[in-house]
């Protein structure tokens, strides 16, 4: 990827006038769900969050999969600034327009400082996770200091977009390095049968977890 998000808007209030907004200003946004793109536009609603989400004609026939209770991202261009928020379907008002949940921040995606490094199998990096075997080390694809690519078997562990988890680091030097991570992609491009591969940024990541990341990197 050739850049990351950093927060954008995150009170409360200012992401509700900011909905407001680009209910009006914006015309061209597209509503990701897995791997499933519509392109559309935002419309005003009454409350919850006077925001939904309307699929553009000619795509619906695709998106009979997007239901209530479904994890999405959001992307648009406002002004000169590409924001996305991460929602959840409320439901439907009518076919094709759905009735999305306030946000709990908008993020501006900005050109990535420094972009990510393979991980050689030699090093012995790989990002512990819970599943539904208990915790299981996985294989990283990827690194830079802000984030990873892991690839996982959905069978045991559920990662989708915007999901925020504790993982462990783990190096022959170091175990259970501690991390939050948030998802922000899921992909099955260039995976082995029935594996996919998650996109995530660490979150707030502490000293040793930087010690970590920066060992990988200059030993490479």
């Amino acid at each position: 990827m050739n850049s990351l998000t950093v927060p954008h808007i995150t009170k409360a209030r200012s992401v509700t006038r900011h909905l407001q907004t680009i209910a009006y200003d914006v015309t061209a946004a597209c509503l990701t769900s897995n791997y499933l793109q519509v392109p559309g536009s935002f419309d005003v609603l009454e409350q919850p969050t006077g925001l939904a989400f309307v699929g553009r004609p000619g795509t619906l026939s695709r998106v009979a999969r997007i239901e209530a209770g479904q994890s999405v991202r959001v992307d648009y261009r406002f002004r000169d600034d590409r924001l996305l928020f991460f929602s959840r379907i409320l439901g439907q008002s009518e076919p094709g327009v759905w009735k999305l949940s306030r946000p709990r921040m908008v993020q501006r995606r900005t050109p990535r400082v420094q972009e990510r490094r393979p991980v050689r199998g030699d090093v012995g990096l790989r990002m512990a996770m819970m599943t539904n075997q208990g915790i299981q080390p996985f294989t990283l694809i990827d690194l830079s200091s802000g984030g990873a690519a892991v690839q996982f078997d959905p069978r045991l562990v559920g990662l989708w977009v915007g999901r925020r988890m504790t993982v462990w680091l783990e190096t022959p030097e170091h175990q259970g390095v501690v991390v939050t991570v948030e998802v922000r992609h899921v992909s099955r491009r260039g995976c082995a049968p029935g594996h996919k591969i998650a996109g995530v940024r660490f979150v707030d990541p502490g000293t040793q977890v930087r010690q970590v990341v920066d060992r990988v990197l200059i030993d490479d």
